[in-house]
């Protein structure tokens, strides 16, 4: 039944600008666009009126219809206040509270006011230290000696703390990616200019990685597969030309510290129990990042674990990568859902940490060095180069489409019920 009190104008109105408002904030904390229209159905559903979104890559359209009243309204930009798990958190606590009448209209604006006034969980010292190891992490993982780990944890450190700084100034986020690119992986260079014999590619790549855009990579592929295809291309377009701009500042800055970026990795394997490890690490390092609440740290290393340090496991028994990281997404997505239900979390909270390391990002920013390389070369390039960035190319899109594929067939497994 329609609750009477917002068949006049002025409580649809209420109602429409807080749908609204929950919707974009939502989005803008890294939800995918599944959970939003499910949070904003919900919502519509408790207060009693019918709701209309339609959301595009840059705001999101609504109409309320309450009996023969409706408001149309157009959200602010979609550009959020980055990735926060724990805004999503309190973000859906308002929804249910709202929900079961706790609070009402206003008090769930008040609480809105709260949660975009809210620090993030983590000082930046922390944040800046714990990505600085999780760049090392990458490092190893793509088989890079001490020397060079150490390398990345300085260029890690660099890294995050030039993203944070260019973030605060409201810098193009394209630009940023470039200049923190080139900034880290000069760094980086540079500190192995004083290590004889090493190579600098897996330093520069981690340091590359970390940039990677691997959330809205992961949420495009989940809004394609949901069948929200404009914003999905449109987070799958901005992740891309992200990575090509990381790629463009790499390669700018082994030139100009005299190192050339070889499109193979050339990188030694690390053994299961290791890269199990430190897969846990790096996740902790995407934790604090992602502003994890504390008391799901642990769940989120876990399911690091069980992501990238399985998928080499399945590689040592003889599992190729895509098929790997298919069985691995999957896994780690069960297991989101799981800690979810059992943190009372969204289960992204526990999936992006898990799953992010095993985003092909050395493949992707490989594939954008050999691009440039061919540009340079033009009809000169050598058949090899020109085959192994196409199969760079193609390997980072089919593992980029395994992780979200994974995802969303774990989403698809909770709803299935046994047959009696």
């Amino acid at each position: 039944m329609t609750a009477p009190s917002l068949l006049t104008p002025p409580r649809l109105e209420e109602a429409a600008h807080l749908i609204l408002r929950v919707g974009r904030l939502l989005l803008g904390s890294g939800a995918d666009t599944g959970h939003a229209l499910r949070r904003i159905e919900t919502m519509a559903a408790a207060l009693g009126v019918e709701a209309d979104v339609f959301i595009s890559s840059e705001r999101l359209l609504l109409t309320v219809r309450a009996g023969a009243a409706f408001r149309t309204k157009l959200s602010h930009p979609l550009t959020g206040a980055g990735i926060s798990m724990s805004r999503l958190g309190r973000l859906d606590a308002v929804v249910d509270r709202l929900v079961d009448g706790s609070i009402d209209l206003g008090e769930a604006e008040r609480r809105l006011d709260a949660v975009e006034a809210a620090p993030p969980l983590y000082p930046g010292w922390l944040v800046v230290a714990a990505v600085g190891a999780t760049t090392a992490c990458l490092a190893r993982l793509f088989g890079a000696d001490w020397p060079v780990v150490a390398a990345a944890f300085l260029a890690g450190i660099a890294s995050t703390g030039l993203r944070r700084l260019l973030a605060r100034r409201g810098a193009n986020p394209f630009g940023a990616a470039f200049l923190t690119a080139f900034a880290s992986g000069l760094l980086g260079a540079l500190a192995l200019k004083a290590v004889p014999r090493a190579v600098a590619t897996p330093c520069v790549a981690a340091a590359g990685m970390i940039l990677v855009p691997g959330v809205p990579l992961i949420n495009g592929i989940s809004d394609v597969a949901g069948g929200h295809i404009e914003i999905g291309l449109a987070r799958l377009a901005s992740g891309t030309i992200t990575i090509l701009a990381i790629g463009f500042g790499l390669f700018l800055a082994a030139a100009l510290a005299g190192d050339a970026l070889p499109v193979s990795s050339g990188a030694g394997a690390v053994p299961v129990v290791q890269d199990v490890l430190v897969s846990g690490l790096a996740a902790f390092g995407y934790a604090l990042l992602f502003d994890v609440p504390l008391r799901a740290v642990w769940a989120c290393i876990l399911c690091g674990m069980a992501g990238h340090g399985l998928r080499t496991a399945l590689g040592a028994a003889g599992i190729e990568i895509a098929t790997g990281t298919l069985v691995c997404a999957t896994l780690v997505g069960l297991l989101a859902h799981r800690f979810g239900a059992h943190r009372r979390l969204p289960p992204v909270t526990f999936a992006f940490p898990g799953v992010v390391a095993m985003i092909p990002g050395s493949y992707a920013l490989r594939a954008a060095i050999g691009s440039l390389q061919l540009m340079a070369l033009g009809p000169a390039s050598p058949g090899a180069l020109v085959a192994e960035t196409l199969s760079l190319a193609i390997a980072a899109m089919v593992m980029t489409a395994a992780v979200g594929t994974g995802l969303v067939l774990a989403a698809a497994l909770q709803h299935v019920r046994p047959v009696r």
